[in-house]
């Protein structure tokens, strides 16, 4: 009976350690982060606001030209399902001095009733500071004349986590193209970037 007590008693101690080896070892092979983690939320201690005053121009003609209509259905009014792209430029004066940023996106003609555009764009960032930065914009548009807003959904850069309005207005123009007057406020959380 001694002998088969010694036995079990060899063989739990002899699976207990070699158990934690196993765990040992794969403790060992997992990254030192797990893919997810829930963190404790920081209660916005780093937010930031950003303000910008831009002028947009868009050109629909000519060697200059950086809004297109790449699909048009029809041409019955209001033109329902027109999709158009632009990559224009964000001015920080009326003379298109100093570049700030360029608006890339599309705008496509969803309302069938009127002119509402459904926007949704980039702003590329091309000023020193923040070159290679971007906010992520989406709207609908009433009218040509109609005051605009749009809302921040995102950014990239220095601007991550990105929320914010940006309000616009139509200004006169000696042409054809269409130059808008936009305010550009909202807030951003800076996070540090992996280092890979």
């Amino acid at each position: 009976m001694a002998a088969l007590t010694l036995f079990i008693f060899s063989l739990l101690v002899s699976t207990t350690i070699a158990l934690e080896d196993f765990q040992n070892t794969q403790g060992t092979e997992k990254e030192e982060r797990p893919a997810f983690q829930a963190l404790p939320l920081q209660l916005n201690a780093d937010l930031k606001q950003f303000y910008f005053h831009v002028y947009l121009h868009q050109i629909f003609d000519g060697d200059k030209k950086n809004t297109i209509t790449a699909i048009s259905p029809n041409s019955d009014f209001p033109n329902f399902g027109q999709l158009s792209i632009m990559d224009a430029p964000l001015w920080g004066y009326l003379n298109q001095t100093n570049l700030i940023a360029r608006a890339q996106g599309v705008s496509i003609q969803s309302d069938q009733k009127t002119y509402g555009w459904h926007m949704s764009f980039n702003i590329e960032f091309e000023m020193k500071e923040l070159k290679g930065s971007t906010l992520m914009v989406m709207g609908r548009t009433l009218e040509l004349t109609t005051p605009r807003e749009f809302a921040i959904v995102g950014g990239t850069g220095v601007f991550s986590l990105a929320t914010g309005q940006i309000y616009g207005r139509r200004l006169s123009s000696p042409d054809e193209s269409i130059w808008t007057e936009l305010k550009i406020l909202g807030y951003y959380t800076p996070m540090k970037k992996p280092d890979w």
